[in-house]
């Protein structure tokens, strides 16, 4: 991997301090993804007049991905990753759904199109679909535009029970839960089917520039590196429609790929929580409090209980998501309840001073307590 914007001598540490994360062999203090952004100056560039075309315009997205890495400060173990999309739904745009994108407030949905599931007996990416050729536009166009600059991240992927949701309608979809389930279940195959399908055809074009592999919860390696558990359609079942339904999809997805993080969206997953920790080839579990929600060290019982079962846990504070937090006092809490060498910690500050100031206290407090 190579980028402009981090020094030769402290890419090399980063690189190997990620890959460390992911053996269970990092040192001393946590993974520390933390930016800085929009803190530089530089020119941005003049914005498309039709609010889609932010998303996409290529040649657009591509020079503004180029303006804000420049204008951004990347401190402790960040790296540059630009994750093309085209909103939480775009999966189900690329198997026929009708979306609409909304870039403005970073969402799209889409038009649920199945009333009848013996009329879709099978769901694919077609190749003259357009959202799916344009999503490869972008994807291509970043990894030319980003060598020896970013890494483009592997797709945002609400795919398995989400995905249905999207399709069917989430009303709908929870009366066939209960009443009509063999659909879903077919249906549910040929999810897992797609996620693999999309991975490797993702892989093809992301592999070769050897910038190595990240997705948009951050976090770097040279082997294919994805978030795993788009479900945030789980919150809406119990574990018995959770073990019937899903379990099996994420099995096989985190199977599919070398590095895994699971997204847990919020208390309304916590019941899955016990199966996922199962799951022995898992690496992390990212979890994510919710909007306003208290911020990570006021849910230790959780991120112990992810430990405990030997898997790593990151958080993140930004925006709605504790980003007014008192980031010291978070890692106070988190470095003397956890293990620190297996939490990743991302957050975002307002000042490169404050990036770099963070990641040295992490490293002090943690350092300090080794030689208490």
């Amino acid at each position: 991997m190579e980028t402009i914007w981090i020094p030769e001598k402290q890419l090399s540490s980063r690189l190997e301090r990620n890959e460390a994360f992911w053996r269970g062999e990092l040192e001393d203090y946590p993974l520390m993804w933390v930016y800085a952004p929009a803190c530089k100056p530089g020119p941005v560039p003049r914005e498309p007049e039709d609010d889609e075309a932010l998303w996409t315009d290529v040649d657009y997205v591509v020079a503004e991905t180029e303006s804000r890495m420049a204008r951004t400060h990347f401190a402790g173990d960040s790296l540059p990753v630009h994750n093309p999309w085209l909103g939480p739904d775009q999966f189900a745009a690329w198997l026929g759904a009708k979306m609409t994108l909304k870039p403005r407030a970073f969402t799209s949905w889409v038009d649920p199109f199945v009333d009848d599931w013996a009329d879709h007996p099978d769901f694919t990416c077609a190749s003259d679909n357009p959202w799916w050729r344009l999503y490869l536009r972008l994807l291509r166009a970043s990894v030319e535009a980003g060598r020896g600059k970013w890494v483009t991240a592997y797709p945002d992927l609400h795919s398995g029970i989400d995905a249905l949701s999207a399709l069917r309608g989430p009303e709908r979809l929870s009366m066939d839960l209960l009443v009509n389930p063999e659909p879903v279940t077919r249906a549910m195959g040929r999810m897992t089917a797609l996620f693999k399908f999309v991975v490797d055809e993702a892989s093809s074009i992301i592999l070769p520039a050897g910038q190595g592999t990240s997705n948009w919860t951050m976090g770097w390696s040279e082997q294919r590196y994805l978030c795993i558990g788009q479900n945030d359609y789980t919150c809406m079942i119990g574990p018995e429609m959770f073990d019937r339904f899903v379990l099996g999809d994420i099995r096989e997805t985190v199977a599919h790929v070398d590095i895994s993080l699971y997204h847990l969206d919020g208390p309304g997953a916590l019941p899955h929580l016990p199966r996922l920790l199962e799951i022995a080839e898992l690496n992390t579990i990212q979890w994510i409090q919710g909007a306003g929600a208290p911020p990570p060290s006021r849910w230790l019982n959780v991120l112990r209980k992810i430990q405990d079962a030997g898997k790593c846990v990151q958080v993140f504070y930004g925006g709605s998501h504790g980003g007014d937090e008192d980031l010291r006092h978070e890692l106070d809490v988190l470095c003397a309840h956890l293990d620190p060498t297996r939490l990743f910690f991302w957050a975002e500050t307002k000042t490169a001073e404050e990036a770099d100031a963070l990641v040295e206290y992490a490293r002090g407090i943690c350092r300090s307590a080794n030689t208490a």
